[in-house]
Order: C-alpha cells, then sequence, then structure tokens
C-alpha cells in the first residue's frame, strides 16, 4: 500500500509529453531534478520490495532444504529398524529351532509340560510377529505424515511467492500506466484519492470489524461489503444494520456526480436452487440491485445515470473456493467508483 501511495504521489507530478506536432512542456533544471530524484527513490524501493522477495524465496528454500534433510533422516532410521528387526527375527527363528528340537525331545517323551513348552514357544512368536507387524505400521505411518507435512509447506510456500510474484508484476503494471497520465487525469485521481480518505474516515469502525474494505487502484476505487453484514443466507434483502454504512457512502459518493459507480454482485460456488432463486448468477443479479435501490432511494443527489449493476454468480471469486473462509471472502458485493479519466 505504500509504494502504491508513493506511485500515485509520484504519478501527480511525472512529466507529460503532448502529442508530437502541438508542442513541448519545459521545465527548470530544478523541476527536472525534482522529477528524477522522485523515479530514483521508487526503483530504489521497487529494488527493495525485489529483494525481499528474493531473501523470503531463499529462507523458503531453505527450509524446504531442512525438511527434506529430517525426511532422510527417518527413512535411515527405518531402514536400520528393519535391519534390526531382521537380525532379532534371525535370532528368534534360532531360538525357535532349538526350542523346536527340545520340544521333539520333549515330545517324544509325550508328558503335559512338554505340551505346554509347545504351546508357549507358539505364543511368543505369535507375539514377536505382531510387534514387529505394530512397530513396522507406526514407522510407516511417521513417515507418511512427514511426507504430508513436506508437500503441505512446499505448497503453501509456492503460493505465497507466486503472489509475491504477481504483487510486483502489477506494481510495474501500474507505475508504467502511471507514466501516461494527463494533467487532467491526475487531478481527476487525486480527487478520488481525497474520495478514499473520507470513505475510510466515516467508515472507520466498519473497516475495523472487517466489515467493509477499501481497495484504491491509480484508476478505481473498489469498496467491499462482506455478506454477512448485508444479507442473510441465499436471500436478496439488506440487513438493517448495513443500512447506516450505505447512507454514508452515498452521502459521499453524491460529492462525485461526474464519477461512474458499477454495483456487483457475488457468491461463492455452492449451488442455490430455491422458489425465489434459479442459480447464483440470480441471486447476485438480486443483491446488487437491493444496493443499488437503497442507494438512489435514499439521496436524490445520485445520479442514476451514472450506476450500473452486474451480477457475476460464483465466476468471478477474490481467491479460490477451496475452505469456508474464502468461501467467505468471495461472498460479497463491491461498489466500484470510476472517475472519468478523458485525455
Amino acid at each position: 500500500m505504500k509504494l502504491r501511495n508513493k506511485l500515485f504521489l509520484f504519478s501527480l507530478i511525472i512529466t507529460i509529453f503532448p502529442v508530437y506536432g502541438i508542442g513541448q512542456i519545459f521545465y527548470t533544471p530544478g523541476e527536472y531534478n525534482s522529477l528524477l530524484n522522485t523515479k530514483v527513490a521508487l526503483e530504489l524501493e521497487l529494488k527493495s520490495l525485489n529483494s525481499q522477495y528474493a531473501n523470503e524465496k531463499s529462507n523458503l528454500q531453505k527450509t524446504i532444504k531442512n525438511l527434506e534433510g529430517q525426511i532422510e533422516n527417518l527413512n535411515r532410521d527405518i531402514e536400520h529398524l528393519e535391519k534390526k528387526n531382521q537380525e532379532e527375527k534371525t535370532l528368534c527363528e534360532k531360538k525357535i529351532n532349538e526350542l523346536e528340537k527340545r520340544t521333539d525331545i520333549l515330545k517324544a517323551q509325550s508328558s503335559e509340560t512338554e505340551k505346554e513348552l509347545i504351546n508357549e514357544n507358539r505364543r511368543l512368536q505369535e507375539n514377536h510377529d505382531k510387534e514387529l507387524k505394530k512397530q513396522r505400521e507406526l514407522l510407516e505411518a511417521e513417515r507418511k505424515k512427514y511426507l504430508q507435512e513436506r508437500a503441505d509447506i512446499i505448497s503453501r510456500f509456492e503460493e505465497k511467492i507466486a503472489a509475491l510474484e504477481s504483487e510486483i508484476k502489477n506494481l510495474n503494471n501500474e507505475l508504467s500506466e502511471l507514466k501516461d497520465l494527463t494533467e487532467k487525469q491526475k487531478k481527476e485521481l487525486s480527487r478520488m484519492e481525497n474520495q478514499a480518505l473520507e470513505l475510510e474516515k466515516q467508515l472507520e469502525s466498519e473497516i475495523q470489524k472487517g466489515e467493509i474494505r477499501l481497495k484504491r487502484f491509480h484508476d478505481r476505487l473498489i469498496i467491499n461489503i462482506d455478506d454477512k453484514i448485508s444479507f442473510d443466507s441465499g436471500e436478496a434483502a439488506l440487513k438493517k444494520n448495513l443500512l447506516p454504512s450505505l447512507k454514508k457512502i452515498g452521502k459521499i459518493l453524491s460529492q462525485f456526480p461526474e464519477y461512474n459507480i458499477i454495483v456487483e454482485g457475488h457468491t461463492d460456488n455452492i449451488p442455490i436452487r430455491t422458489k425465489r432463486f434459479r442459480n447464483n448468477w440470480h441471486l447476485s443479479v438480486e443483491r446488487s440491485l437491493a444496493v443499488l435501490e437503497y442507494l438512489l432511494n435514499n439521496n436524490s443527489d445520485l445520479d442514476p445515470r451514472r450506476f450500473t449493476t452486474a451480477g457475476y454468480g460464483q465466476y468471478n471469486p477474490q481467491v479460490p473456493n477451496d475452505t469456508p473462509e474464502n468461501r467467505a471472502l468471495n461472498r460479497r458485493v463491491d461498489i466500484i467508483v470510476i472517475p472519468m479519466l478523458k485525455k
């Protein structure tokens, strides 16, 4: 977020060269040096982020190497124990052979004691075999456990590395796009930044509770409303505790009447089919309409011509729908504010 803010500030002062043939804008050496210093600072911060990513990746690789070493040690322990068990089995077989010889001698005498010794010998052998089997099963289970933990750790680290690489790519793209902004576009983005700050101030309580999240990009502002405060499960009627927050949002939006606003409805991937809603598409559309209608009905300063609704169902998730927590994040309504960035 800090880098984005600095990139945004940098976008306000970056030099814009008009189309060839119309003319050029000249700056004093002081202004040029100021712009150059800002650019160098951004490049240094980007280099720092790349270095941080490289360090974290190196640490993850060291952790993976340590886990592989632990697994290798465990495999050696298993081999050692199996060898020891084989030696014990050989020794037991030797003792059994000796006992069997003695048993044969005693058996020839046909005494009751001889029969008891034979049975005891059999019991000892059976107990030994059972214990050996149990130990092998325990070792195999422990080995599988370590292998699974290793695979899970590698998977999590790979996801984190991919996320960092994606973040760096997005920052590079934003930096490239910011260089192409006109002065008029910069002013509009500055106004949107002020709007975002005012929304953060007005919705401070909801944001701290995690009920509403603000996402700022250089060309748009997204107000993300969690479904746990907005709708009951499988319903499209607004909850009463959401209404004060929507009033605050509508009041701020009315101060920027020239902005386009899209209200989007989103669901998770759990199928729904009720008397009222045929599927997740239907539910997401109705939820976006409920938010849109409340905003327009409770603020006459909002121009309906600037509003659009969309229902994405389950097909535009923020995160994979693979856990209950992730599915909760995907059930949402987004209010997207887009300034008119005309060149």
